[in-house]
């Protein structure tokens, strides 16, 4: 999941190409530094250099694009060489600065040429992020570390499948989607399935695998009362249905309507096989495609991280909001050793009943931007951050105890409320506020962020 960028060089022939060559080896050292995966074309000098570098841009494969000027360069001859990638790739413009040498301050005219360059760039459409300095600056590179995760994501989502078993429970209009639209704008395939591919499976999976599941998680868990045996047995054997089919189809992610057809027709909710499976890749209950591709973006964002999602529940004074889902969570977000009861009402079947661990999390949610009828509409992510805490004793009317997680938000729960997008938002642990906001810019999708 390292991000992966090209390295394509700029200089101009009238200086010292041994002082080029010299500033672009301490660039590539840079970039590796910081975690990046590097592929780089010649340096682009003269006009000659241009077909080559095309041609060396169109065979390969990578995220976005490290355009760096090494001294004063002939913009016609820049934009020549980028006008296939302009507006379809991601591209961080790096100019350098000024050097010392013997003793005075020196310079090729990088940081001119980024006057012209950078304002070529906007007026041509390009999603670009301008960084300037000498790659002996420390920190030149910080800010473009959240560029390059974004870009990573855009180009992983462009190849994702996400499996919908069902569709939207309940009526919730927020998480219907428009196909052709997600697609275009965002990137990932949906592949739609009906629940009953999930009853068909679960009637095919091996006793020996089944009881080979039971054991392995029995001794990991903390069972209440009521939970017998049998119960487990039927929720490792739903667990290795959903995980095979997901693994047939190759899917990234995956939501699965549970309301009513599993939950009470089939009298199975599939809580905690989801919740065993969400330490495997993002998935979500209730068919919510918005939430799952929110979770799918976090996931990305670092690099396999685990998400969940959660209902919002209450507020409370000091900016602290609590937000848990109706028996999932995946079983690494808890506090201390998972905890697994039994559905009393409601629905039926064992559900997670885990408080969730602390620590920096962060919150996002995709919604369609404006009237959904309108084809020229957008996308907008409400985006928030804050600090997990120990949850409330909390639960739903003649229900076991939720996963719940209270979070003291970093800004003004009334600009949550506000804006808020759905019920169901995603969660992961850490700071992901920066790369998310550059990842809507690649896709053009409206941050809506805490104020």
């Amino acid at each position: 999941m390292k991000p992966r960028a090209m390295l394509v060089p700029f200089g101009y022939p009238d200086y010292p190409q041994g002082l080029l060559h010299r500033f672009l080896e301490q660039s590539k050292e840079v970039i590796l530094a910081n975690g990046l995966n590097l592929l780089s074309t010649p340096p682009v000098i003269v006009e000659g250099d241009v077909a080559r570098t095309r041609r060396l841009l169109q065979e390969s494969d990578y995220d976005f694009l490290v355009v760096l000027l090494l001294s004063w360069v002939e913009a016609p001859l820049l934009v020549a060489t980028l006008e296939n990638h302009l507006t379809n790739t991601p591209i961080l413009l790096w100019s350098h600065t000024t050097f010392q040498g013997d003793g005075e301050q020196l310079t090729l005219g990088p940081l001119p040429a980024a006057g012209v360059v950078r304002q070529t760039l906007e007026e041509m459409g390009a999603h670009f992020k301008f960084i300037y300095g000498q790659p002996d600056s420390p920190e030149v590179f910080d800010k473009a570390r959240a560029f390059a995760l974004a870009a990573r994501a855009r180009q992983a989502l462009r190849g994702a499948k996400i499996g919908l078993f069902g569709y939207v429970s309940m009526g919730m209009y927020t998480g219907t989607f428009d196909h052709t639209k997600l697609r275009r704008e965002i990137g990932p395939e949906i592949v739609q399935l009906d629940q009953y591919t999930i009853v068909k499976r679960d009637e095919e999976i091996p006793q020996e695998v089944v009881g080979d599941l039971v054991a392995r998680y029995k001794e990991k868990w903390l069972l209440a009362e009521g939970v017998t045996d049998e119960a487990l047995a039927a929720t490792m054997r739903q667990y290795a249905a959903i995980q095979g089919l997901s693994q047939e189809h190759g899917f990234d992610a995956l939501t699965v309507k549970c309301q009513y057809e599993l939950s009470r027709l089939f009298g199975l909710a599939p809580c905690v096989a989801l919740s065993v499976l969400g330490d495997e890749l993002p998935v979500s209950c209730e068919g919510d495609v918005p939430l799952i591709v929110s979770q799918l973006m976090l996931h990305y964002l670092t690099g396999g991280g685990v998400t969940s999602y959660g209902d919002l529940h209450d507020i409370y004074p000091g900016d602290e909001v609590l937000f848990g889902a109706c028996g999932f969570a995946p079983m690494s977000h808890a506090a201390g050793q998972p905890q697994i009861g039994k559905h009393t009402a409601l629905y039926e079947g064992l559900l997670n009943t885990s408080p969730y661990k602390e620590g920096v999390v962060t919150l996002a949610r995709l919604a369609n931007d404006g009237d959904a009828t309108n084809i020229d509409s957008g996308y907008k992510m409400h985006i928030a951050s804050g600090q997990a805490k120990p949850p409330p004793t909390f639960r739903e009317v003649e229900c076991p105890p939720y996963p719940f997680i209270r979070i003291a938000l970093d800004g003004d729960v009334d600009s949550l409320m506000q804006n808020l997008m759905s019920q169901h938002y995603a969660i992961i642990y850490g700071d992901v506020r920066a790369p998310l906001q550059e990842l809507c810019g690649m896709l053009g999708v409206r941050p809506v962020l805490l104020k």
